[in-house]
Formats: structure tokens, sequence, C-alpha cells
């Protein structure tokens, strides 16, 4: 009784390895946005203008050089636009997605410095990693795809 047992597994594990071999398993890569994706991806669109003015209040607090009030607007009305950011990432197509990620990462790197040079009062530094914070956030904003 144990012979045939074993010839059926033998048999049913060289039909499994034909079938495995058989498959294919490449994923098609999206090349363009569904129209979901498209309304989903507008929906943040509201909020990152927002977050975008915000930027330019940030801009006059550092022209101004009220440091507490920077350093207080980066952690307060700036605090939700590293998730949302994110968030929006996630959902686009996979060649942008990277760079949106890389882009994410850098803007609040900017933002960590203008909060540490806020804290020494260096101006110059501050208005350095301003302009690169925003440069980030423009160049975030052209990854998004239009209406």
């Amino acid at each position: 009784m144990t012979r045939p047992r074993s010839f059926l597994a033998l048999m049913m594990a060289c039909l499994m390895a034909f079938l495995v071999s058989c498959s294919s398993v490449e994923a098609k890569v999206p090349t363009t946005y569904t129209t979901a994706q498209i309304q989903q991806i507008q929906r943040y669109v509201p909020t990152l203008t927002e977050f975008r003015s915000r930027m330019d209040t940030l801009g006059t607090l550092i022209q101004n050089r009220n440091w507490i009030d920077t350093r207080t607007y980066i952690h307060g009305p700036l605090g939700d636009l590293r998730n949302t950011m994110k968030s929006l990432s996630g959902t686009l197509l996979p060649k942008s997605q990277q760079q949106a990620v890389d882009l994410t990462k850098s803007l609040f790197a900017d933002l960590v410095d203008i909060d540490n040079a806020a804290k020494s009062f260096d101006s110059a530094k501050v208005s350095a990693s301003y302009q690169k914070a925003v440069n980030d956030f423009d160049t975030f904003l052209q990854l998004l795809p239009k209406p």
C-alpha cells in the first residue's frame, strides 16, 4: 500500500513542478493613472495647496527673524505635512513613487535644518534650508497628475 501512495506523491510533485515552471508571474507595471486613481490623488490637492501657502507664511516668519514662531510653526501648522505626503506618495505610479518618497524625506530634512538653525539663530542657514524645502515641495507637487 505504501508503494502506490509514494508513487502518487511523486507524480503530484512532478506535476506541481511542471505547472509552476510553466506559469508566468510577471506583474505588469501600470504606466498611466486610472480615473479612480486621479480622483483619489485630487482629494489631496486642497490639503497640499493649504500646506504650500503655509510654507509662504513660514517664509514670512523667517524673513522677520521671528525664530520662536518659526520653530512653533514647523511643529504646529506644518506638523501633518509629512503624513499627507507619505500617504499621497503611495498612490502615485511606481516610476514617480520613489522620487516622491525621496522628496518627502528631503523636505523634512530641510525642515529639521530650519528648526535647528532657528534654535541657534543662524539666519543664513535658515534661509538656505527654507529655499531647499520650498524647491522640494514644488517638485513634489509637479509629480501629481493633472485632473
